[in-house]
């Protein structure tokens, strides 16, 4: 016989649904194979024992092959979930930081801006500030003065634009500094002033009394709150001036000035006794090296009897307008009594 059966056969066979002639067919075929040739059946003992081992061995290998293909498709699908899950995580914590970081700064800014004093004068007048250390800043027309309401332990930092004068308190270990356009100075207990307008090519800082130093701002290398005078810095004392020049970006000292400017932050002391006006003001253009005129002919018989010791011209200007209730504008290097 030893010829093939059908496998429908076969299969019918091993699940007990042949009739009793298949049964017989199926035995038939089984037994045409016993005189067949036989690998195995040639193999003795030890022989026998080795194919069984290496047959084992190939099924164990198998199934080790199958387990750790299944084991590293589940360690991938791990790992990207691990993956996906710190990327998650580190996102939402960079995302955080930003937030949080951005928070602190907008806070930090609203704080500066809710701990600024600024101070703009559009008017024609000289507004006095007084800072936190009682030191003065006279504030010329169309200029702006920035400061804190409270000086930090190390240093006095204001900032300013335009034209300012400053009489500054001393005080060694807390450095004053002005920030303006272009230029960087440094106080060491004086009276100054500055002016740095946007709309001019120069800058310049004259001394009244005491010294301070200048440096260019850009050029600024080492710390503003430094006790010691810098390589970049050039220091000046009473009646000398130092002048920047934008176009050679340079600082020019000048030895001695005479600078018009400061002649009216000159303390000065005057005393009128039941005086008219008009014998006044020729007094305060001599003192103080200006131009006072009237707008109105009738001021010059307002009188005045005054102690004005130790007083400059802004603070004159200030004692006639409460005690004559005349007022004044500045226009260029004129003042007039309005």
């Amino acid at each position: 016989m030893n010829k093939s059966l059908p496998v429908e056969l076969l299969e019918k066979y091993i699940s007990g649904r042949c009739s009793d002639d298949e049964i017989l067919l199926v035995k038939q075929w089984y037994k045409s194979f016993g005189h067949d040739y036989d690998h195995a059946s040639a193999l003795d003992v030890h022989e026998e024992s080795e194919l069984k081992e290496r047959m084992y061995q190939n099924i164990l290998d198998k199934i080790e092959a199958a387990d750790h293909k299944e084991q590293k498709v589940r360690s991938l699908s791990k790992w990207y979930k691990i993956s996906a899950a710190a990327a998650v995580i580190i996102a939402c914590t960079a995302t955080f930081i930003t937030l949080k970081q951005k928070h602190a700064a907008d806070k930090q800014q609203a704080l500066v801006n809710s701990d600024m004093v600024v101070i703009t004068n559009n008017t024609n007048q000289i507004y006095k500030s007084v800072l936190p250390d009682h030191s003065a800043v006279w504030i010329k027309p169309h200029s702006k003065l920035s400061f804190p309401k409270i000086f930090s332990t190390s240093a006095r930092m204001v900032s300013m634009a335009g034209e300012c004068f400053f009489e500054v308190t001393k005080n060694p270990q807390k450095p004053f500094v002005i920030s303006s356009r272009s230029i960087i100075t440094k106080v060491w207990g004086t009276s100054f002033l500055i002016r740095d307008r946007d709309d001019k090519p120069s800058a310049d800082v004259s001394v009244l009394t005491g010294k301070v130093s200048v440096s260019i701002k850009d050029k600024v290398t080492g710390n503003l709150t430094d006790l010691k005078i810098n390589k970049d810095e050039v220091m000046i004392y009473p009646h000398q001036k130092v002048v920047y020049l934008a176009a050679q970006h340079t600082l020019k000292p000048l030895a001695k000035s005479n600078e018009p400017a400061l002649q009216i932050w000159n303390r000065v002391n005057l005393s009128f006794d039941n005086k008219p006006l008009s014998a006044i003001i020729p007094v305060l253009n001599s003192k103080f090296h200006v131009h006072i005129t009237v707008s109105n002919a009738k001021f010059n018989q307002y009188v005045l009897t005054a102690d004005l010791s130790g007083f400059n011209l802004p603070e004159v200007l200030e004692a006639l307008k409460k005690s004559l209730n005349v007022n004044y504008e500045m226009k260029q290097n004129e003042i007039q009594l309005v």
